[in-house]
């Protein structure tokens, strides 16, 4: 059984003086919405909360789409699902087999061939080199490529890239699947295939959460939904009434 249990979780990420070398700050590039506060004895710490107070209870059949602004705090709250960041404050937990589909291009270097990244990426997530090789003319099928799965990537396009990552992405099923848009460079042709694979994924995963802003493809498979702004939580509820109001402001973003 599948399960996401989130109790007021917050996650604080430190700002640092320009030039100043940190994971941290690095981690923190990407968190540009949330509130700015001070901390520390002094007042001298600065830090921004990406996510404030979340709470979220998500069962077997849950399929979530979660929307909102650029910096609203989407994709840090699927990265807390994954366990790629601990809350500040509050908890969060699953109960579960997680899939992700983000950093789906990590471990891709332009001397390895398409057929090297497969199975490296593939033990990664835990398959076996049997299931990988049976899978093989699959996803080179899936993502197009033929004969160039035996080139090195560094000959490849972006899409090509974007649809070998996705193939090897969608290889496993979840029990709880984390995702976000990801096909900012391939043709109509692998859109579809793509948006028909996740559709197919999803029903089969315990749980799906899905960050996004084509309220579109998110209306074919969602049934709930939590609108965010600010790192927190500012709508939630059945899909309709949730994408009927943010659709109402969206434009004022």
């Amino acid at each position: 059984m599948a399960r996401i249990e989130i109790q007021s979780a917050c996650v604080d990420f430190r700002l640092y003086a320009p030039g100043e070398k940190s994971l941290r700050s690095l981690a923190a590039r990407p968190v540009v919405g949330g509130n700015i506060f001070r901390a520390g004895s002094h007042g001298r710490g600065r830090f921004v909360r990406a996510l404030d107070h979340v709470s979220l209870s998500l069962k077997d059949g849950d399929r979530l789409a979660i929307v909102g602004p650029n910096g609203a705090g989407k994709t840090t709250l699927l990265r807390m699902m994954a366990g790629v960041y601990q809350p500040t404050q509050g908890r969060c937990r699953t109960e579960g087999r997680i899939g992700t589909m983000f950093d789906i291009y990590h471990g891709m270097e332009d001397d390895m061939t398409g057929r090297d990244f497969v199975m490296s990426r593939g033990l990664f997530r835990g398959a076996s080199q049997s299931l990988l090789a049976d899978n093989m003319d699959e996803i080179r099928s899936f993502s197009g490529l033929g004969d160039f799965v035996d080139q090195p990537l560094g000959t490849y396009s972006a899409g090509m890239r974007v649809r070998l990552a996705f193939a090897v992405a969608t290889l496993f099923q979840p029990d709880i699947l984390l995702l976000y848009e990801i096909f900012g460079a391939g043709d109509m042709d692998f859109f579809d295939r793509a948006s028909r694979r996740i559709v197919e994924i999803s029903s089969k995963a315990g749980i799906t959460v899905f960050s996004t802003h084509w309220l579109e493809l998110a209306e074919s498979f969602c049934n709930r939904a939590i609108w965010m702004d600010r790192g927190q939580v500012k709508m939630a509820g059945d899909l309709d009434t949730v994408l009927d109001a943010y659709r109402q402001v969206r434009t004022q973003y």
